[in-house]
């Protein structure tokens, strides 16, 4: 194998694609090989781009057009229900990096009803793995078809995992408040409805159904190991400003335990870890310290009443919480370290 992967990237022009682009240009490891997008076909995706990239890059193509053959890994940042199409027509040793939910689940029907999509690669969905980084890199290893959690799931998820294996919470009662940067609505959205009152609104959304909740049910049972009732509320909100997320989540203890307790487990639990941040006891977590970066940042804190907890969490929407978690999945799964073109 050359010294290179060659990368095709499929939504290029989107802000996850985009994210992508900035990020990869800079991997050592990486050759950009194909920009493809359904419209935009010829131009520059420096058109895109506020800081333009010096390094020269293919311009935007349809993927149709696109030699196959001659790609090694291919990050679909396309809209549900796209990327299964795509992984019907790939070959088996491609790799295939999806950034929406058609991998995430591990029950098609989860999928369908929450995202009212058939779902058309339902054996190429039992070979895939839902890739947290931090919880599942044996599988990421092993696994051709990576699917990233979205944006609100890796926040909460990050957060809550440890505390749920170490059975510190109550299953029983747990409400994840998130604010976002309304890049996490998507560049379509975002164009059409947002754009004109962004500056002037904070508003809540998909309140009691959101997309996201049941992955984050699965998730949390599954990396969570939580065999028993597990009743999670979820709402998000989007905020006028472009990215950053801020995630709230309040809990209660299970045992007589004080939160400086709780503080040095976290803390111990991610000392190692290349991305995940447990702040020192008492600093409040916000979005500027984590923007542009691939990091999760958490800290913990009393409730007023006996008892409870709260645990905050921010990320970047469109790094950790997106391309930058499915550059840190690619490098998993070729070997390489982490921090490759995450630093």
């Amino acid at each position: 194998m050359s010294d290179k992967y060659n990368v095709l990237i499929n939504g290029a022009s989107g802000f996850v694609g985009l994210e992508l682009i900035k990020i990869l240009s800079n991997h050592k490891f990486i050759n950009l090989k194909y920009l493809c997008s359904r419209g935009s076909i010829g131009k520059s995706i420096n058109s895109f781009l506020k800081n333009k990239i010096k390094k020269k890059l293919p311009l935007i193509s349809d993927i149709n057009k696109a030699d196959l053959n001659d790609i090694d890994i291919i990050f679909s940042a396309l809209p549900h229900g796209e990327a299964q199409l795509l992984s019907n027509k790939i070959s088996p040793h491609h790799i295939l990096i999806d950034l929406s939910a058609d991998f995430r689940f591990s029950d098609i029907k989860v999928y369908e009803k929450w995202y009212g999509l058939k779902h058309y690669a339902v054996d190429n969905q039992k070979h895939s793995v839902y890739g947290l980084s931090e919880f599942a890199r044996n599988d990421i290893e092993k696994s051709n078809i990576i699917s990233c959690p979205g944006c609100y799931p890796t926040s909460a998820q990050l957060a809550l995992i440890p505390l749920l294996l170490n059975k510190t919470i109550k299953t029983s009662k747990i409400i994840i408040d998130s604010k976002s940067g309304y890049s996490g609505a998507g560049k379509k959205t975002a164009d059409k409805k947002l754009y004109p009152n962004i500056n002037k609104n904070i508003a809540a959304y998909g309140v009691g159904k959101h997309r996201h909740m049941p992955e984050i049910d699965q998730g949390l049972k599954l990396f969570g190991k939580v065999s028993g009732d597990l009743k999670v509320e979820f709402t998000p909100h989007l905020i006028p400003t472009f990215r950053g997320i801020v995630t709230t989540i309040y809990a209660d203890l299970k045992k007589n335990i004080s939160v400086k307790k709780v503080h040095q487990y976290l803390s111990k639990f991610y000392k190692n870890s290349n991305f995940v941040k447990v702040l020192p006891f008492g600093k409040f977590v916000n979005t500027n310290n984590v923007n542009n970066t691939n990091n999760c940042n958490i800290n913990v804190f009393s409730g007023r009443n006996k008892n409870q907890l709260i645990i905050v969490s921010s990320i970047d929407n469109l790094v950790k919480g997106a391309a930058g978690q499915a550059v840190q999945n690619m490098n998993i799964r070729l070997g390489l370290k982490e921090t490759v073109g995450l630093e």
